[in-house]
This record gives C-alpha cells, sequence and structure tokens, in this order.
C-alpha cells in the first residue's frame, strides 16, 4: 500500500502541540514497518534527559477511547521525569493508514517490535502497556526490552470475549453484525487476526523477564470499559509508573541527549487504489492543533475539499481509522481533506482535569470554524464539511460565523446532530450535566444530593423518598418533553421555530431554515433509521439548498462496522460528485 518516505518535508512545529499548555514537545508523524505505515507519537523529554526511551502501549478498540486521557497524562508524566516516550496506534487503528475496515490483527505482534527498535535506535528501552496491549508485550521474547510495566493486563482471549459481548449488549440500534470475521466496538477484525489476538497468552510477573504487574491497589482503577463522559485518570497512577520506573533508570543528565535520536516521518506517500496520495502532519488554527492533511500528489487548484471533524470525546481519528479511510479514499478520488484535533480530545487534554469537560462550549464552534476555514485556504475548489454528533453540532453553530466567499461553496454533511435548538449551550445543561432528564448510564446513581439526619448520615427513609422523588420528577420529565416533541414534530413551522428557540433538542427544520439563509450554504441532515425516528424525520429536500438524508445502516455513534463502511462510501461519493453548474 505505501512506499516508505524517508526524506519528508520538513516543517518547523508542524505536528507539535504547544497550544493549550506548556507541555513539553509532542511530535507526531508515521515510521515505516515492512510495506506500511505505524502512527507514533513521541513527547520529548525534559531537561536533563535520562537519554532513554519508554515505548506506552495503549489498547486498541473502543479502550483507546476511554484511555486517551490515561496515556496521555501518563505520557506527560514519563517526559517530565526525563524519559523520551513513543505512543502508537496498532496497524488498521487511529492514524496509522489502512484502507480496509478489516483489521489484519496477526500485524499487532509486529507492530510493537517495530515500534520498540525504532524508539531504542538499538538501545534497550522500557515499555509500559495497558490491558491486552500487556499481553502484547509480556509475550515478545526478544531481549530488547530492559523493563516492562503492565497495567491491568488480560489475555488476547479474555480481551476479545469482553470487547465482544460489549458489541452485542450495545443496543437494538446497531445493525446487524458483520459475519466474517469479529466485529467489536469501533473495530472489525478479520477471522486470523481475531484468531491471532485469542493465541496470545495471559501475562503474569517475571523477574527474570524484567516483567512486573502493576495492580489497582496502586494505581487505582483504570477507564477501560466506561463511557468517555466518566473516564477519570486514576488519581495514583502517574506517580506510580513514574516511580517504578525510576527504581532502575538512567540519571538525569547523566548521559548526553542525543541530536541524532530519530524522529517521525511527517510526510508520507500512499498508493491509494492507483492514486498516489500524500499524508501531512500539519496543525489547525490559533492553539495549533495537531492536523492530518491528505491530497493527491498531482491535484488541480480547484481540487474539492473535505473537512471531518469527529463526534463526542473521540480524538481526531476514532478507534476504527473511519475518517482517515474516509480523507484516504476521498484523496484518491482527487480531494484534499483536512482532520484536526479539538481542545481536551487527543494530545489536547487539560493537565488540570482528570474527566472530559463539557464539549458542547464555545471552543468547540470556533475549533469548527478553524477547520473549514483552513480548508478553504487550501483549495479553490468545493468545500464539504462533515461532522458526527458533536462534530455536526459544531459545524452548525460555526456555519453563521464563516466568511460568505467561504459558504458559497461549503455543504455541511450534519450526520446524526441531536442539538438542533438556537441555543445549543442548552443541550449540554438539559440532557447530559445534571438533573433528572440527563441520561444514566448503566448503574450509574442519580447525582442528586441525598438528604441526612442530623448526625450527617443519610438515613434508609430519607434515601428511599429521595430515590423515589427522584424516580417520578424524571419520568413526568421525560413523558412531557417527549410529548412536546412529537407535537412540535406536526405542527407548523412557526410553532417548530418557537419549539426549537425554547429547548426542544431535536427539531431540525427550523434550524435548516435558519442556515438558509446564510449565503449559498448547502446543509444536508444526516440520519440513520434511530436517529430519524427520534426526531421524527423522514427524507425530503426541505429547499434547493438543504435536505434531510437517511442512511441505512446507520447507528448514530457510527460503532458497527455496517455503519462505517456506509458513511464512508456516502461522504466519498457525495465529495466526488461535480457540482451543479450555478452553485
Amino acid at each position: 500500500m505505501s512506499r516508505p518516505n524517508r526524506s519528508p518535508r520538513s516543517s518547523r512545529g508542524a505536528g507539535r502541540t504547544t497550544g493549550a499548555s506548556a507541555h513539553a514537545t509532542v511530535v507526531h508523524g508515521w515510521i515505516p514497518a515492512a510495506d506500511r505505515w505505524i502512527a507514533v507519537d513521541v513527547h520529548e523529554p525534559s531537561e536533563p534527559s535520562r537519554g532513554a526511551a519508554v515505548v506506552l502501549a495503549a489498547p486498541p478498540g473502543r479502550e483507546r477511547v476511554t484511555m486517551t486521557r490515561t496515556v496521555v497524562h501518563t505520557a506527560r508524566a514519563l517526559a517530565a521525569a526525563g524519559w523520551r516516550v513513543v505512543r502508537f496506534d496498532w496497524s488498521g487503528t487511529g492514524q496509522s493508514p489502512s484502507l480496509e475496515d478489516t483489521c489484519d490483527a496477526r500485524l499487532w505482534a509486529e507492530d510493537l517490535r517495530v515500534v520498540r527498535d525504532w524508539a531504542g535506535a538499538d538501545q534497550p528501552v522500557r515499555g509500559v502497556a495497558f490491558s491486552v496491549a500487556g499481553a502484547y508485550m509480556a509475550a515478545d521474547e526478544d531481549s530488547g526490552w530492559s523493563e516492562r510495566l503492565l497495567l491491568a493486563p488480560v489475555s488476547g482471549k479474555q480481551w476479545l470475549r469482553h470487547q465482544s459481548a460489549l458489541r452485542r449488549m450495545a443496543g437494538k440500534d446497531l445493525p446487524p453484525r458483520v459475519t466474517e470475521g469479529t466485529e467489536l466496538m469501533d473495530l472489525q477484525l478479520s477471522a486470523e487476526g481475531a484468531a491471532a489476538v485469542k493465541a496470545v497468552p495471559g501475562p503474569e510477573q517475571d523477574a527474570a523477564r524484567c516483567i512486573r504487574v502493576l495492580t489497582e491497589d496502586a494505581t487505582g482503577p483504570l477507564p477501560l470499559d466506561v463511557h468517555p463522559r466518566v473516564a477519570t485518570v486514576p488519581s495514583g497512577l502517574t506517580d506510580t509508573v513514574v516511580a517504578a520506573l525510576g527504581e532502575h533508570a538512567p540519571t538525569r543528565g547523566a548521559q548526553a541527549h542525543d541530536a541524532a535520536t530519530p524522529r517521525p516521518a511527517r510526510t508520507i506517500t500512499l498508493d491509494v487504489r492507483g492514486t498516489d496520495v500524500r499524508l501531512t502532519r500539519t496543525t489547525c488554527g490559533v492553539a495549533e492543533r495537531p492536523a492530518i492533511i491528505t491530497e493527491p500528489v498531482e491535484r488541480s487548484p480547484e481540487a474539492p475539499g473535505l473537512a471531518l471533524v469527529s463526534p463526542g470525546s473521540d480524538v481526531m481519528e476514532a478507534a476504527g481509522g473511519l475518517w482517515l479511510r474516509t480523507a484516504l479514499l476521498a484523496s484518491s478520488r482527487g480531494a484534499v481533506c483536512l482532520l484536526a484535533e479539538r481542545t481536551d480530545t487527543g494530545e489536547l487534554v487539560d493537565a488540570s482535569l482528570t474527566r472530559d469537560s463539557n464539549p458542547y462550549a464555545r471552543h468547540t464552534v470556533a475549533e469548527s470554524r478553524e477547520i473549514v476555514t483552513q480548508l478553504a485556504a487550501l483549495t479553490d475548489g468545493p468545500l464539504t464539511a462533515a461532522g458526527i454528533c458533536l462534530g455536526a453540532w459544531g459545524l452548525v453553530a460555526a456555519a453563521p460565523e464563516l466568511p460568505a466567499e467561504v459558504t458559497r461553496r461549503l455543504t455541511l454533511q450534519v450526520v446524526n446532530n441531536v442539538a438542533w435548538q438556537r441555543e445549543p449551550w442548552r443541550y449540554w445543561r438539559q440532557g447530559l450535566r445534571s438533573g433528572p432528564l440527563a441520561p444514566r448510564l448503566p448503574g450509574e446513581d442519580s447525582p442528586t444530593p441525598v438528604p441526612q439526619d442530623a448526625q450527617g448520615g443519610s438515613t434508609p427513609t430519607s434515601r428511599s423518598l429521595a430515590r423515589t422523588l427522584v424516580s417520578r420528577v424524571g419520568t413526568v420529565g421525560r413523558t412531557v418533553v417527549r410529548g412536546t416533541r412529537a407535537r412540535a414534530h406536526d405542527a407548523s413551522p412557526r410553532v417548530n421555530s418557537l419549539a426549537a428557540t425554547v429547548g426542544i433538542i431535536d427539531v431540525p427544520r427550523p434550524a435548516l431554515r435558519r442556515l438558509a439563509r446564510i449565503p449559498g450554504l448547502t446543509v444536508k441532515a444526516v440520519f440513520g433509521p434511530a436517529d430519524a425516528a427520534h426526531c421524527g424525520v423522514t427524507a425530503a429536500h426541505q429547499d434547493a439548498r438543504s435536505a434531510l438524508v437517511l442512511l441505512e445502516p446507520l447507528d448514530h455513534s457510527v460503532f458497527a462496522t455496517a455503519s462505517r463502511d456506509t458513511l464512508c462510501r456516502y461522504v466519498v461519493d457525495e465529495v466526488s460528485t461535480p457540482v451543479p453548474a450555478g452553485r
């Protein structure tokens, strides 16, 4: 698929996280592994350096998303302690480019060795691994590891069984599983790849092989199988990892800093279905958010442009590599594409926060505007911006702030947005933050304070009464809101506009009419079956420049393999379709 490009174009500052915080430099890029590329993130050590490297291995799949904050915090702490830290994405996942949705996990054992050898530059390296990544690290019999710390390690069979069960329990709204291979949440493994994962044994502590297992008593419970909204960083984890590696570490400053330390390529070229496509690490916006540009090596100045915005708490690229694969395929048809991190996701997680902050905020709007305007500067052709859920909300909220010369050639693909009201910040307050209308995770207690007795403890009677009141209020509140939604869906445009204004969160038609007033802007509101039923919409053209589109199969968070294939084909076809004359 690829041709190694060992002399990448230099870009001062490109691929570095210098905004949002004053952390040590992080360099993003790719390293070669046979005929493919592996995405790496390198945290350079603060001085004085130890002159030694640590490979930090996160688990693949959906655990990569819930573990992002924990892994980044750990990498920063190790870099501050003088280590050069290398993180990576397993082949077929994240920002390691792949054209297929099916992942060949047989490559993962080799991935770890390639990253270790590259990071160590022929010197032994330390390793820190989470979950199933710990099993892969322990299974490597090579002597290239001088020390290995494993956190919450599980065998490949245990991990595969558990992740497969999560996919089964994900809900009736997900399309049926793909029958070939093994489908997990946001990740499809080939049959051969799944068999290779099953064969990875469960790791055990082994002093002779320098393998040490850190228990939850020392680190705190890891956020492996939780909703990203509650994926907190264990309070004792970073200190424990830094101290454990420091026991047998080189003294800081004892080894001179090696100026010849390898650097990842920031520009690579892939053969994508017969077209040479260039991938470049760059930055986006005033905060210099990490970003990726994909484009044909030979392209027209009026090539179509595509900006892609990730959903919810996901980093720039979801665990299954959906947006990067979409960008590569679109670029093979002549488009220039741009992906970028958002504040408080991926590389820009706030060091002062141990859990995700409210993303339905001003910074998401500003960053959605930045990615569209930067894309407009890359090409003179027609523009498309696609976002899922939160990403879709950000694009809708940012559209009125875009220059007219941009909106005249812009089409928004608004995928599974459920926050259509005039004052979008109400979505967070009403739907996600607190109160009886807030959705609950399985087993999660209500956040409503419980009355206490005179001694400061809560009595059984007060706890029972509080739970009853919360349940009754929540039931009544949800019934009223749902009834109002149903009436608004069948009402006149004026009533619909009023419903959207006062905070009914799922009425898209008034928002489409408001967006239609923006000069030249085209908007396509894309829904899967469940979201269409929830929002009461059917496929229709609102006017010449706005439409409601139904895609099937498509689940809300695009977890399912069939959903990812559907959305990828739709976006690529939309971008490569000729724009009608007179647009």
